[in-house]
């Protein structure tokens, strides 16, 4: 009783509650809100939004050529070195900002000139094309509060961000429909950037000096090879709606679609809580086989039996969750709502976890690789699963990729701890 007591104390010291508390707080925001959302704005509303954010959210997982992850990673293995920090940091944010100009450019032309199957949606994403940048500096702000383990203030960042996204946002959408939403974010991101450099003295651009050539390169090679992995990742998710809008380019479908996923996707806060707390841990053991696998396993079975009931509970209760939560109108989802909530335990459980212990590890060429199969796995299984089965096909396809890398990753992460109980690895 004594050990757990005395664990609990060190878990609350050194900021682990207080991450774990505050992605609860902010998941039970998005949750609200996106129930409000779905409230305050009409079925065929909320899929033009669907559709265009769905496209904003393919291209900004190139934001800043992933620059936040490379300075999380190099900041966290010199944790403690606030000024080494700074000094990455302010490269960091100025690559990432001239980086997103081409992201800016690529979100105007599709805006204005690219064959849209929903054409209501144009003028929302050429609204959202200054948004990579603001988000960017909001990205950079919270990974140097984690990099420096200021766990506290990284917590009421996140939460302040969540409140304003979703106080601003829904009052927006009640008084400008779907580009109300733009506008929110707009605003809350803006907002949250300005709060970190006043009230938590996060000055990413700053004067604290150059990176030398070697670290720069260091710098760089992570960022882009971390932003492979993290986009080839997530654009399985949003693969499902991109090709179900070519497919069977329907508002009230990917409406549908888009309320099956919510609250699987919002739960996996779960295990990226655990990450953000753990990584800059597992990132100075780095080489530290024994203690890594120790570790690793503890957190396995823990996070195991939790998303166990989690799953459990959401598919034995989905026609009463979804009826109550989002109205009668979106039971047709009831079947996906089902498959995903299975799919959340695989993804919740080893994916996730696994996927981004790998990194801390610099196992970032395996990492690609797998990214790569299941990107492309994921296309082909969605456009003929959506073709054969409509839109409980890329539900299908999802499970399916989410088995797949599952496997791959827990298998090679095991292998890697095993592997560095006789010396570091580099990428």
């Amino acid at each position: 009783m004594g050990e757990l007591i005395e664990k609990g104390r060190k878990l609350l010291k050194t900021g682990f509650f207080h991450i774990f508390g505050s992605s609860v707080i902010n998941k039970a925001i998005t949750f609200l809100s996106s129930i409000v959302l779905v409230r305050i704005l009409t079925k065929t509303e909320y899929g033009v939004f669907t559709y265009a954010w769905n496209i904003y959210s393919i291209i900004f997982l190139f934001n800043g050529m992933g620059i936040e992850s490379g300075v999380l990673q190099m900041s966290s293995e010199h944790s403690g070195d606030e000024k080494y920090g700074n000094k990455v940091s302010n490269y960091g944010v100025r690559f990432g900002v001239k980086f997103d100009l081409l992201l800016v450019a690529a979100i105007l032309l599709i805006g204005l000139f690219a064959p849209l199957k929903i054409e209501a949606s144009r003028n929302v994403i050429v609204m959202l094309c200054l948004l990579p940048m603001v988000q960017l500096l909001y990205l950079m702000t919270t990974s140097f509060l984690r990099a420096q383990k200021r766990n506290h203030e990284y917590a009421k960042l996140t939460i302040i961000n969540t409140a304003l996204i979703f106080l601003i946002s829904a009052g927006c959408a009640f008084l400008f429909r779907e580009k109300g939403l733009v506008v929110g974010y707009y605003v809350a991101y803006l907002a949250s950037f300005v709060i970190g450099l006043l009230c938590f003295k996060v000055r990413i651009i700053n004067n604290g000096g150059q990176i030398d050539e070697k670290d720069k390169q260091s710098l760089l090679k992570i960022s882009a090879i971390t932003m492979c992995n993290n986009g080839l990742s997530q654009m399985m998710y949003l693969l499902d709606v991109f090709v179900l809008g070519i497919v069977d380019p329907q508002e009230t479908i990917l409406a549908s679609y888009k309320v099956a996923t919510m609250i699987p996707s919002a739960l996996a806060f779960i295990p990226l809580s655990l990450i953000i707390y753990l990584y800059p841990y597992f990132a100075v053991h780095r080489g530290d086989g024994d203690w890594c696998l120790k570790k690793y396993k503890q957190i396995l079975i823990g996070l195991g039996s939790l998303n166990l009931i989690i799953s459990a509970t959401m598919f034995l209760g989905a026609p009463l969750i979804v009826k109550m939560l989002y109205g009668v109108k979106y039971l047709d989802c009831v079947p996906i709502f089902r498959l995903l909530s299975v799919n959340y335990f695989f993804s919740g459980t080893f994916r996730i976890l696994s996927g981004n212990l790998l990194v801390t590890q610099r196992k970032l060429k395996f990492n690609l690789v797998v990214a790569i199969i299941a990107c492309s796995v994921n296309i082909v299984a969605d456009y003929f699963f959506i073709a054969w089965w409509g839109a409980i096909g890329a539900a299908i396809a999802t499970c399916s990729v989410v088995l797949i890398t599952s496997v791959m990753n827990t298998v090679y992460l095991v292998y890697t701890f095993k592997k560095n109980r006789a010396g570091i690895t580099d990428i």
